[in-house]
């Protein structure tokens, strides 16, 4: 299994800590986030990103999920293969976006010697009362998994565009070729299901610093499960962040350089 990364640097600039940016669901690294890992690079930060399986470059049928424990494993992996040769006196940090939110966070509850503190982006750690299945239906597809669990048979309501700002281009939007934009498979949908609902039971037993960020406008992660993160976790060190026109993809529309502006500085009190 190849898995494909990047990493991104200021030749001339002296490196003073260690980013690994975590992409959000059905998404890769080899469009939207150069710009966020670019900016970083020139402020003196080596950025480190990750395709997971079945995404982007790396190999795996595309976007399906078979068991997301899989997916942290194959991070963890990656943040330790780089901290052991990499810049070893200096901090790691994560910026989990959306989908990645859940990665960073459950990476942290198993390894929190991984890294200093997490940026949270939009992040995916629960799931609206109104979108939960019934146990009945839960259990009829825990059923069809059985048989066809690659199948992409769920609802996609949601075009990519929908993730964006109005005034972000469909230019831009559809400048990553590499987006899957085809309905959920099963079993992917059921382990995104399962995790969210198990980080929204464990929200209390949070304690890593971290900066949590949102749109209130996002139609994809619901601002207010962010709120809900930022009242019961137990860190001492937490930060949340409303952007009350924002969407749910914040690197790239009218407030970027805002959202940049206060990951930077969030990052730049904790390096040293």
């Amino acid at each position: 299994m190849n898995l494909y990364y990047q990493k991104f640097f200021s030749p001339n600039k002296k490196i003073i800590g260690k980013v690994f940016y975590l992409h959000g669901y059905a998404s890769n690294n080899a469009y939207w986030s150069t710009e966020i890992c670019k900016k970083m690079a020139k402020n003196g930060y080596c950025v480190y990103t990750l395709d997971y399986e079945g995404h982007g470059k790396s190999d795996g049928l595309w976007v399906y999920i078979s068991d997301f424990s899989l997916i942290e494993n194959d991070v963890s992996d990656f943040i330790i293969q780089i901290i052991n040769k990499e810049y070893c006196d200096l901090k790691t940090f994560l910026i989990g976006d959306s989908m990645g939110g859940a990665v960073a966070i459950n990476v942290m509850k198993k390894q929190k010697n991984l890294s200093s503190g997490c940026i949270l982006i939009a992040p995916m750690i629960k799931i609206s009362e109104n979108a939960k299945p019934s146990k009945y239906i839960h259990n009829f597809l825990i059923y069809l998994c059985d048989y066809i669990p690659t199948f992409p048979i769920l609802p996609n309501n949601n075009v990519p565009e929908s993730g964006f700002h109005p005034l972000v281009s469909r230019r831009v939007i559809y400048s990553n070729p590499l987006i899957y934009d085809q309905k959920p498979r099963l079993k992917t949908a059921l382990e995104l299901y399962k995790v969210s609902c198990e980080i929204e039971e464990n929200l209390d037993k949070i304690d890593f610093p971290y900066i949590v960020i949102h749109g209130l406008q996002d139609k994809l992660t619901d601002c207010s499960h962010s709120e809900l993160l930022y009242n019961l976790s137990q860190s001492e060190d937490k930060t949340i962040r409303i952007y009350n026109e924002g969407y749910h993809c914040l690197l790239d529309g009218p407030f970027k350089e805002l959202v940049y502006d206060d990951i930077l500085t969030w990052l730049n009190k904790r390096v040293f």
